[in-house]
C-alpha cells in the first residue's frame, strides 16, 4: 500500500507535510502503512488538553489549527524516525506503579515494568530474554491495564539487543499493550540461564555498580511487609535469608544473618513467610547500615501465601419497630392461664397474639367469660404424670402440700390430684358474701376483681 493512498484519512495541510515521514517510517520498517501516524494525528486532535488551543486557532476545519496538530505530529514522529522499530512478546513478571519526586515538589508518575520478551527485527526472531521498560510521566498510563503474569505484543525500540537485560523503550504515540497467546520459556530457567546466584554473605563484597547491574539471590522469606515512608509513600520490605547466612559459623562470628531489601508493595504482599523466591536485585553499603538491596523483581520457587488478619464479622440490623413488638408481644404474660406454656392447647392464642387477645373495656362480659372457660378446659388437660418431679414439687410448695420435698412422682401426682378437687369443691363456699345474685358462675367474681 502506497503512502499516499495511506494517508487520505489526513487532513489536506497535515497530509502534505506528512507524506515524506510516512515514507521513510515505511522504509525503515517501523510501520507498515499510514495508519500509525493517522491514528496520532486523531488523538491529538481529540487531546482535551489541546482543545482550547484548537478552537482558537478556528478548529479543526481551519488549516491554521491543522498545521498546528501536524507540529505537533512531527515532534514525535521525527524522535521515533531516529529509533528502530521491534515488535516484542512479553510476559511480564512484575508491574509496579509509583510517583517519584513528590518530596522536592515535582512529582513524576511512572510504570515500571519487568519479565521476558521474544523480540522480532523483521522476518529474524530473537532468542528469550529479560527486559525491563519504564513508562514515565504521560506514558506511564500505557501500563494501565497491563497485569502480572500477562503475555502481549508491543512496539518498542531498544537501543542494545545484546544486553543481558533489554532496555525496551516505548514509542511514542505507537506503544500499545495488546494481549495474545504466545509460549514462552520458563522464567526460572531463564533466570539461571542469565545470571548465576549469588550467596547473600558474598554479596557485601560484589556491590552493585550501576541500577542495572543486577544479581541473583535464591532465598527465604522471614520477613515480608508494607511501610510508610517519610514523604508519605508507601513501600515493601523483605528480610531474606540463604545457606550462606544460616550456618554455625555465621552464629558465632555475629555476621548478619539477613538480607534487607526494599521491594515495590505487589512484591511485599505476594510472598509470605517461608517462601522461596528467585529475585533480581542491586546492592549498595552505606556505612553503619551496612548491606542493602533493592528488589527489581522476584519470582516463587515455593510460594507461601501472605497469612491475612481475619477480622470478626459483626451483624449489624436496623431497627424495626415491627422486630420490636413482635418481641415485646411474645414476652406478654398470661396472668389467667400459667399452663398456656406447659400444655399447647389447640384452642389457646399464640404468644404474638396476646396482646390482640386482651379484652378491652367495651367487652366488660364476654371477656371473663371466655378466659374462664379456657382456664377449666386448661386445668382438665393438664396431665401431672407427665410433668417431672421438680415441677411437681413447685406445684405441691405453691399448694401448701405437706411434706412435698420427700415425695416421690406418684405420691406428689396424687396429693395435687386430690388438693385440686377439695380446691373445686371449696370454690363456691369461698364466694364473697356480698354476691347474692345467682347469674353469676362460679369462679367468676375472682377474675371480675381482677378486671376492676
Amino acid at each position: 500500500m502506497s503512502a499516499k493512498k495511506s494517508s487520505t484519512s489526513l487532513p489536506p495541510t497535515a497530509q502534505k507535510r506528512l507524506a515524506p515521514f510516512i515514507e521513510r517510517g515505511i522504509a525503515n520498517g517501523i510501520f507498515k502503512d499510514a495508519s500509525p501516524v493517522v491514528t496520532m494525528f486523531n488523538n491529538k486532535a481529540n487531546d482535551p488538553t489541546l482543545k482550547e488551543t484548537v478552537d482558537s486557532l478556528g478548529g479543526m476545519a481551519s488549516e491554521v489549527a491543522q498545521a498546528f496538530l501536524t507540529d505537533i505530529v512531527l515532534t514525535d514522529l521525527t524522535s521515533i524516525l531516529r529509533q528502530k522499530r521491534y515488535t516484542a512478546h512479553v510476559q511480564v513478571w512484575s508491574v509496579s506503579h509509583n510517583t517519584v519526586g513528590a518530596a522536592s515538589g515535582n512529582p513524576r508518575p511512572v510504570c515500571n515494568i519487568f519479565g521476558q520478551a521474544v523480540v522480532e527485527d523483521g522476518d529474524d526472531v530473537m532468542d528469550n530474554a529479560m527486559f525491563s521498560m519504564s513508562l514515565w510521566d504521560e506514558d506511564a498510563a500505557i501500563g494501565d491495564d497491563v497485569e502480572r503474569d500477562g503475555i502481549y505484543e508491543v512496539s518498542v525500540s531498544c537501543r542494545n539487543l545484546d544486553a543481558p537485560t533489554l532496555d525496551l523503550r516505548p514509542l511514542t504515540g505507537l506503544t500499545q499493550f495488546h494481549e495474545e497467546e504466545y509460549e514462552h520459556q520458563s522464567a526460572i530457567e531463564l533466570l539461571k540461564d542469565t545470571y548465576e546466584v549469588t550467596p547473600i554473605a558474598e554479596l557485601e563484597d560484589d556491590v552493585s555498580k550501576g541500577r542495572n547491574d543486577y544479581r541473583l539471590i535464591e532465598a527465604t522469606v522471614s520477613y515480608a511487609g508494607v511501610q510508610n515512608s517519610r514523604a508519605g509513600n508507601q513501600f515493601g520490605k523483605l528480610l531474606l535469608k540463604d545457606e550462606s547466612t544460616m550456618t554455625l559459623d555465621a552464629i558465632e562470628s555475629g555476621e548478619s544473618l539477613m538480607l534487607n531489601a526494599l521491594c515495590s508493595t505487589d512484591i511485599a504482599t505476594r510472598f509470605g513467610k517461608y517462601s522461596k523466591i528467585l529475585a533480581l536485585i542491586t546492592t549498595k553499603v552505606q556505612g553503619e547500615y551496612g548491606l542493602s538491596a533493592n528488589i527489581t523483581m522476584a519470582l516463587p520457587v515455593i510460594l507461601v501465601a501472605p497469612i491475612e488478619a481475619k477480622v470478626a464479622k459483626v451483624e449489624t440490623k436496623e431497627d424495626d419497630a415491627a422486630d420490636y413488638f413482635s418481641k415485646q408481644s411474645a414476652q406478654v404474660i398470661n396472668l389467667d392461664d400459667d399452663d398456656d406454656d406447659e400444655e399447647g392447647d389447640s384452642d389457646a392464642p399464640e404468644a404474638t397474639e396476646s396482646v390482640e387477645a386482651t379484652p378491652t373495656p367495651s367487652e366488660p362480659v364476654e371477656a371473663p367469660e371466655e378466659a374462664s372457660d379456657d382456664d377449666d378446659e386448661d386445668e382438665e388437660d393438664i396431665d401431672l404424670s407427665a410433668l417431672p418431679v421438680k415441677a411437681l414439687k413447685a406445684m405441691a410448695k405453691a399448694a401448701g402440700v405437706d411434706g412435698y420435698s420427700s415425695m416421690k412422682k406418684g405420691d406428689l401426682v396424687s396429693a395435687l390430684s386430690d388438693d385440686e378437687e377439695v380446691e373445686e369443691s371449696a370454690t363456691p363456699a369461698e364466694a364473697p358474701a356480698a354476691s347474692t345474685n345467682d347469674d353469676f358462675v362460679d369462679g367468676e367474681d375472682e377474675e371480675w376483681d381482677d378486671w376492676d
